[in-house]
């Protein structure tokens, strides 16, 4: 994300979004009661009865963000504050679209501080660690694109060979479903990007693979091979588990969120007294400086309950404020989602055991 600039003694960022991955790091970022302005088109009624699209500029303060990984636009709800004032819209409510090329900014009451700042460059850069993963066997094969705001899923098909009592048959489908996903490997690294490759699967069938990817080594594409007790969908999703997959990853947010779930559980299963959880077994821990590291969902932070929201954030300030560290969950991975709301939302590892009532 570029221009990224202060002004109004530090309450509004003006920004300009460039890539899909800014759209996932503003989402992220902007809180519930930020006001956003941005061009936008509104439906106005005419006197007569009729109604014609009017472009505007229009400044929203936020109630509900909602973002889909790779759908490349971040909708904003909310209602309006600031509209041309011959138009004469403020209190309606409006949805504002924005996509890569627009231009913004987001007023927020409190100042933007240096921590907002860091994390919103963070979340920007990380996201654009890109990976390909492909998992074959000898039923299925899947395709997809990770990245730090979450897995895309390009590709999924059964092979349909022919039984084993045909072997001539059965070796001229397999030729030609590798020489058919190899192709759509390579258009897919051609279209987004891809930074590395990762062919995963049992027994041969990655090694069928990888050696007519073997080429791509010599064009900038790093490839691992990796075996997995699946192909398809369950083999992607078990090879972004491996030690392997986590090194060539080690920057994307997906992957460090990945890592801090298995710490915490690892914790929980060595000295469950070490972790306390929901928003009021937090609250307690921080305010007794007993909080060593806090993990917490991000759907807390944006809650469109606005007494939720401004708990978890004043929470969080205090936290910083005795030097505990926060990871906050942003990509959308299914096991991350369901783990986190296990815990209400908030996990915290401590410093030492609690007295518990």
């Amino acid at each position: 994300m570029q221009d990224l600039r202060l002004e109004d003694n530090d309450r509004l960022l003006r920004a300009k979004v460039e890539t899909e991955e800014d759209l996932w790091a503003l989402y992220a970022t902007i809180r519930p009661g930020d006001v956003v302005f941005s061009r936008t088109s509104r439906e106005l009624r005419g006197d007569g009865g009729g109604s014609r699209r009017k472009a505007m500029t229009l400044g929203v303060r936020v109630k509900e963000l909602e973002y889909q990984p790779f759908t490349n636009r971040l909708r904003i709800r909310g209602v309006i504050e600031a509209s041309p004032k011959e138009l004469d819209l403020v209190g309606q409510h409006h949805t504002l679209s924005i996509e890569p090329g627009m231009d913004l900014a987001i007023r927020r009451e409190d100042r933007w501080r240096a921590e907002d700042l860091a994390e919103l460059r963070r979340l920007s850069e990380g996201a654009t660690y890109r990976a390909l993963v492909v998992a074959v066997d000898d039923e299925e094969y899947a395709m997809a694109l990770v990245r730090g705001s979450g897995v895309q899923e390009l590709a999924e098909k059964d092979l349909r060979l022919p039984g084993k009592d045909q072997p001539e048959e059965r070796e001229r489908v397999q030729s030609s479903a590798m020489s058919e996903i190899a192709r759509q490997v390579r258009r897919a690294i051609a279209e987004h990007g891809v930074h590395h490759l990762i062919v995963a699967g049992p027994a041969h069938w990655k090694e069928d693979l990888a050696a007519l990817l073997r080429d791509l080594e010599g064009s900038g594409v790093r490839m691992l091979v990796d075996s997995t007790s699946y192909g398809g969908i369950k083999g992607i999703y078990e090879v972004l588990r491996r030690d392997v997959v986590k090194e060539v990853l080690r920057d994307a947010i997906l992957m460090e969120e990945l890592e801090v779930m298995d710490r915490i559980n690892s914790i929980a299963a060595r000295d469950p007294d070490l972790l306390v959880y929901s928003l009021d077994g937090v609250e307690e821990a921080v305010l007794h400086g007993a909080a060593e590291e806090i993990v917490v969902d991000s759907g807390l932070i944006r809650s469109p309950d606005a007494e939720t929201s401004q708990r978890t954030l004043q929470l969080l300030d205090e936290a910083r404020r005795t030097r505990t560290k926060i990871t906050v969950l942003e990509s959308k991975h299914p096991e991350l989602r369901v783990w986190i709301s296990s815990f209400g939302g908030i996990v915290a590892v401590l410093r030492y055991r609690m007295r518990r009532e």
